[in-house]
């Protein structure tokens, strides 16, 4: 068992470090509020949790709340954690048989969208993508150090969102080797699904946050739309790259900056594109605003390995869907790139 203080050592540095890019903006004042601010706080997929909840009832059932919240974050994880040593992908991992495997549902609609976004960006985005994060050293149990030519080559055999078959409540492996990672997007769902469940409960004024993928409701305790800034990829800056404003909508980034590790050819990001096998390298972050945090998350990966020109033309391709690319220049200075609407996202009200 773990000590307390640990515990708290812990949670502080997930706060500080683990988080993939976004804080809350947070404004105070002297005035009495008539709307109270209910903050939620754990620890959930490896990284930690923020809720904020604004209601105006002069009670409100924290400890029920915060009941209901773990227990969703707990099944999501029970299901699409590799992590889990019993978890339903790791389950579905080490089946090697060919016959249709039985979903959750819940597991099931992770999958079902991973795969449209892979065929929608031909394969930049991928969830069978395990085998190869795990030669780099960023799977459970992986062991840091560059693979050979041979052991990418195998891991790309093992790989690919084709050789899994779709079908009513279930998903066939094509190839028995196949492994899944929903690393990419379970925590946009997550955000999804506790979002979900404060719509359920007539909940219309929150901010949903899971390890920097968030998701915004209404308004803030002051009454105004909340705003989300975007932290630097250079880890030295202080000021935020960027302030949006958000409301009924989610955000999501992905960056080469929180999970790498450094080699004798330089650093090595935990982001490896499907399609070669190779850590990303052209990209420093990315930001993606959309409707659900789960497409969010997603596509914040998808650009990583798109890159500046394919990833925004996709974007542009998308209905209520904006991006930011951010890439180191010669001088390693990062420059921002925007899809058309970007800098407008207070239209997205």
């Amino acid at each position: 068992m773990i000590a307390l203080d640990k515990y708290l050592l812990k949670f502080k540095l997930i706060k500080a470090r683990l988080m993939l890019g976004f804080f809350i903006i947070m404004a105070f004042d002297s005035c009495t509020q008539k709307s109270k601010e209910v903050v939620i706080e754990g620890l959930t997929m490896g990284t930690s949790y923020t809720i904020k909840i604004i209601t105006q009832e002069s009670k409100i059932d924290v400890e029920n709340i915060t009941f209901q919240i773990d227990s969703i974050l707990v099944e999501i994880n029970n299901q699409m954690s590799t992590y889990i040593e019993n978890s339903e992908i790791n389950r579905f991992n080490y089946y090697t048989g060919t016959e249709p495997f039985q979903l959750s549902p819940e597991f099931y609609s992770v999958v079902k969208r991973a795969l449209f976004w892979a065929e929608k960006t031909n394969g930049a985005f991928d969830v069978t993508i395990l085998p190869l994060v795990s030669i780099w050293g960023f799977g459970p149990g992986s062991k840091q150090s560059l693979p050979s030519e041979n052991e990418v080559l195998t891991a790309l055999n093992y790989s690919g969102y084709e050789q899994l078959t779709l079908h009513l409540s279930a998903v066939q492996k094509n190839n028995p080797n196949v492994q899944l990672d929903v690393n990419a997007i379970a925590k946009g769902f997550g955000v999804d699904e506790v979002s979900a469940f404060f719509g359920k409960n007539g909940l219309n004024n929150y901010m949903v946050e899971i390890g920097g993928e968030v998701y915004c409701k209404g308004v803030n305790e002051k009454g105004e739309i909340w705003r989300i800034g975007i932290e630097s990829p250079n880890l030295n800056d202080t000021d935020f790259m960027n302030i949006v404003s958000l409301k009924n909508r989610a955000m999501a980034s992905s960056g080469d900056y929180r999970n790498y590790y450094s080699s004798p050819s330089g650093n090595v990001t935990h982001i490896v594109d499907p399609r070669t096998g190779q850590p990303v390298s052209e990209i420093a972050a990315t930001t993606v605003i959309a409707e659900n945090c789960m497409d969010a998350d997603a596509l914040a990966t998808a650009l990583m390995v798109l890159g500046v020109e394919k990833g925004l033309i996709l974007i542009e391709q998308l209905d209520k869907v904006e991006g930011m690319v951010v890439k180191r220049n010669e001088n390693m200075e990062l420059e921002k790139i925007y899809s058309s609407g970007f800098k407008s996202v207070d239209s997205f009200q």
